[in-house]
C-alpha cells in the first residue's frame, strides 16, 4: 500500500499543519483512497458527510499547545488520532472493477475499506515525515494478512490506532 500512496504524494500538502484545512484534509483522503483503488482496480465511493464528521472529530482531538515542548510523541499521537477519527466513521467504500483470480489484498480492502484507508491516511503522513528526516523509507511491503490483521484490530478497538506503527511494521528514527 505504501508504494501506491507515495506515488500519488504531493508532499507539501501532506503535512499535519496543512491537514488542519478541511479542503486539504479532503484532498489527502481522496488521494489515499484513489491510490488504494488504483492498486486493487476498484472504484471509490466517499460519504462526504461522514468525511466531514471525521475531520471535525480529528480537529477536536488535537491537543492544545501547552508549556511542554512538542516532541515526536505528539506527532505520533496526532497521526494515531487521524487514523482513529477516520476509522470511526464509515467514510469510504470500494467496488471491485475486475475479479479474475482471488486476491487476498483486494478482499481485505473490500472487507475493511474504512480501516485500511484510515491506516493508510495516517501512515502516509508518518512515512513522508520520517523519510524527510532520515532520507530512507520507514515502511516495508506488507502482505495482505498483515494489512487484514491491522484493519481488523482497528475495527474491533479504535485504540489500536495508537499502535499503527507496530501494526504496519513502520520503523522509527527516535530512540
Amino acid at each position: 500500500m505504501a508504494e501506491a500512496i507515495t506515488l500519488h504524494a504531493d508532499v507539501g500538502t501532506w503535512r499535519l499543519a496543512a491537514l488542519a484545512d478541511e479542503a486539504l484534509f479532503d484532498r489527502h483522503y481522496v488521494t489515499v483512497a484513489a491510490a488504494i483503488a488504483d492498486r486493487i482496480t476498484a472504484k471509490v465511493h466517499i460519504a462526504i458527510e461522514a468525511r466531514r464528521r471525521a475531520f471535525a472529530d480529528w480537529i477536536e482531538s488535537l491537543p492544545g499547545i501547552g508549556a511542554d515542548p512538542i516532541t515526536h510523541r505528539h506527532f505520533i499521537a496526532t497521526c494515531a488520532s487521524l487514523i482513529a477519527s477516520l476509522a470511526r466513521h464509515r467514510v469510504v467504500a470500494y467496488t471491485a472493477m475486475t475479479r479474475d483470480a482471488p486476491d487476498r489484498m483486494v478482499d481485505t480492502v473490500l472487507n475493511y475499506p474504512n480501516e485500511v484507508t484510515a491506516l493508510a491516511s495516517g501512515a502516509a503522513v508518518y512515512l513522508l515525515r520520517v523519510r524527510d528526516m532520515t532520507g530512507s523509507d520507514p515502511s516495508v511491503p506488507l502482505s495482505a494478512l498483515i494489512v487484514e490483521n491491522a484493519a481488523a484490530n482497528l475495527r474491533r478497538n479504535a485504540n489500536a490506532a495508537l499502535r499503527f506503527r507496530e501494526l504496519l511494521q513502520l520503523t522509527a528514527p527516535w530512540s
